[in-house]
């Protein structure tokens, strides 16, 4: 037998143990290079998604693609507008669009093999939702929405939105800030499409007064519009918890463009009143959480603080035996317990507090999408989904006369429930409009 071989063999093992080991130290110090990347604001991916391209003079940055951009704004509108991922996708492929995938390939890049398209002008339901769902549309970054869990291991796991980098304004944005937050509050109320086609521009927008159940849109076949109704899906189900709620699409449909109207012509006459009106709203029921989650905020990091101190001195008075192995075993994981519990508190009392001080931007965001418009005379799916976030609708009453009663309260968007000061209703009124958010029918 050969003793070089032999020795070789026995040699075997730890060439095995030092190969990994440099396998393992060298992708220790790759995912360091991708995270400093990452952490500095660059984008990650290979491919920049579609809709952008990377610039000829710096392949960091992402600039606008003349070709797919534009379709990327139009899948958006078309979302505004009222069609789900489903017609849009139909809608692509029936202009004879190329697919993202097929653009791509045409253009070179390097794409995985499950990525293919017998059609390269066919489009999925899947890439238009993912589309419809991505951040970068508005100008950001988002890093770290994927990992492995090992280097042995090529197949990536899906990192939880809690644990994304986003790095606001990198890049031009293709659709605004105010319609990127419309359609994800529209993919939150899918629609469902019925065999009698769509179900209706107020379908999923209409809640139930006093049960908090959604509107139950009611229709048959050789139904004028004039017929259809919403209802009250807990009385819909027959279980006695909820009365129906009823009311007409028409008078609905009425209702909300009154109200649309009346409040763009408020905005647009006394914008700064209507400002001061809604800030002094907000500021007089939220202002009193806001300071108490700030002063939470600063006792939860107080006490955080204390904290680390007092697990330092444990530790401290463990190591000169001050204190048992298991007694500061018991009292170090009880501290740290209770810092855990703090941070994630912190974590949510920061996100409230941001979301509330985004109040001046929402107003400007609707003050934003107003004037838009020079003129608004009759409803459609675009002017509801970019105005109208929900719509309840209370049990109607008879007045003494025997006229149906029956009020509504609208939230709109960025600002949620706007109440016009009284001083200019009476104005309206006096012009002959009626009163607000109320609806009277003869029974």
């Amino acid at each position: 037998m050969d003793s070089s071989n032999q020795q070789d063999s026995d040699f075997t093992p730890f060439l095995n143990i030092i190969n990994e080991w440099y396998a393992k130290d060298t992708s220790k110090k790759i995912r360091a290079v991708f995270k400093a990347k990452g952490e500095a604001g660059k984008p990650l991916t290979t491919n920049p998604p579609y809709g952008y391209m990377k610039d000829a003079n710096d392949k960091n940055r992402w600039i606008v693609d003349p070709i797919a951009g534009p379709v990327v704004k139009e899948i958006f509108d078309l979302c505004v507008a009222g069609y789900g991922p489903t017609q849009i996708a139909n809608e692509l492929t029936r202009r004879q669009i190329k697919n993202p995938v097929s653009l791509a390939a045409e253009r070179g890049m390097t794409l995985p093999a499950r990525q293919s398209y017998d059609d390269p002008y066919s489009w999925r339901q899947s890439t238009v939702a993912h589309i419809l769902e991505r951040e970068e549309y508005i100008g950001n970054t988002v890093n770290f929405r994927s990992r492995r869990k090992s280097f042995k291991q090529k197949k990536k796991v899906q990192n939880d939105p809690s644990e994304w980098l986003v790095i606001q304004g990198t890049h031009e944005a293709i659709v605004s800030e105010e319609t990127y937050r419309i359609v994800q509050e529209i993919r939150k109320n899918r629609r469902r499409r019925a065999s009698l086609g769509d179900m209706g521009m107020l379908a999923g927008l209409l809640y139930c007064g006093d049960c908090g159940a959604k509107m139950y849109q009611v229709r048959a076949q050789g139904w004028t519009h004039d017929k259809e109704y919403f209802t009250c899906a807990t009385y819909r189900k027959k279980t006695g918890n909820c009365t129906s709620h009823q009311i007409r699409n028409v008078v609905i449909e009425q209702i909300v463009l009154q109200q649309i109207q009346r409040i763009f012509k408020y905005a647009k006459e006394c914008e700064a009143e209507f400002v001061a009106t809604i800030t002094q709203r907000q500021k007089a029921e939220r202002g009193r959480a806001l300071r108490e989650s700030r002063r939470e905020l600063e006792q939860a990091k107080d006490r955080t603080e204390k904290l680390d101190t007092i697990i330092q001195r444990l530790y401290e008075d463990n190591i000169s035996g001050k204190i048992s192995d298991e007694r500061y075993a018991k009292m170090a994981a009880s501290y740290e317990a209770e810092q855990r519990e703090l941070e994630a508190r912190i974590d949510e009392l920061n996100t409230y507090i941001d979301a509330e001080m985004e109040m001046t931007e929402n107003i400007a965001s609707f003050l934003r999408q107003v004037q838009k418009y020079t003129e608004i005379t009759e409803l459609n799916a675009t002017i509801v989904h970019e105005f109208i976030e929900k719509i309840v609708v209370y049990k109607a009453t008879k007045d003494d006369a025997g006229h149906r009663i029956q009020h509504i309260r609208i939230y709109y968007n960025f600002l949620g429930d706007v109440e016009i000061p009284d001083e200019w209703l009476d104005d309206e009124q006096d012009a002959g409009a009626p009163d607000e958010n109320e609806q009277e029918e003869t029974a």
